[in-house]
């Protein structure tokens, strides 16, 4: 396994190759220099350490947010834990830029140069090895740091959809077919919407501190997600609307 080390500040992306990382993130090195072949070869080579397609990301947040869901894969072995601690690296060069891979175990986990300088390299041991109460924490804590990121963004994009063509349905201009057949078209979806963006998020912020009780948030909106199920079973009814009417069609083209 490449050395992990731990990101010791935020760094927002700089240009084209670069990646934002978060303090605390976990990366795995794939080139200490721009010149350094050893670990690009290394890496098409064994085929263990293949994790996926560089580039390779979600189309829309609401993928991502069903993909957050998904067993995370990749976490280290008690093999792996139990080998020796891998040399420690020379300090880099002040503004020395390294190629690394977020360790975050997804299936195409994103990759990018950032300076080494926002690397700890001291605790990289503690990093690959460190005891199994420190990891489970940070997995924890991990998952629940992602599991609001990615409700924020998917209910941004429920109330983009909300802005960009519910309330362009009001609009007088806009075909006398489609303002009588607005119910038909979206359903509830302004319900689920706000319901995501006002009350699901709130709950979820409320208890990210705590993460063994995000799961009352969840039992005590049980109900709540009865609008989810109705507007799946309204939206055959949308599709079979919008197929057969082609001003329709046309406009929201």
């Amino acid at each position: 396994i490449n050395d992990i080390l731990v990101v010791n500040k935020n760094y927002t992306a700089e240009g084209e190759g670069s990646i934002s990382l978060k303090r605390g993130d976990l990366v795995e090195i794939i080139r200490t220099s721009e010149n350094d072949e050893t670990t690009a070869k290394r890496q098409r080579l064994d085929p263990e350490l293949e994790v996926g397609q560089t580039g390779e990301i979600l189309d829309n947040s609401a993928a991502k947010h069903k993909l957050s869901v998904k067993p995370k894969k990749n976490h280290l072995s008690s093999h792996q834990r139990s080998v020796s601690p891998q040399p420690k690296r020379p300090e880099p060069k002040p503004d020395e830029k390294w190629l690394v891979r977020i360790f975050d175990g997804s299936e195409h986990p994103r990759e990018g140069w950032i300076p080494a300088s926002i690397l700890d390299l001291q605790n990289t041991d503690v990093a690959i090895y460190g005891d199994k109460s420190d990891d489970a924490t940070y997995r924890r804590e991990a998952v629940v740091r992602e599991l609001v990121e990615t409700e924020e963004e998917f209910g941004k994009d429920l109330q983009n959809v909300v802005n960009r063509y519910m309330k362009l349905i009001d609009n007088p201009s806009t075909p006398r077919i489609i303002r009588d057949n607005k119910d038909v078209i979206f359903g509830n979806f302004k319900q689920i919407a706000d319901f995501h963006n006002t009350v699901l998020i709130e709950g979820v912020k409320y208890y990210a501190n705590q993460p063994n009780m995000i799961g009352k948030t969840f039992l005590r909106l049980e109900r709540d997600f009865d609008k989810h199920a109705a507007y799946c079973r309204d939206e055959p009814n949308a599709q079979e609307f919008l197929a057969s009417n082609n001003t329709v069609r046309d406009f929201f083209e």
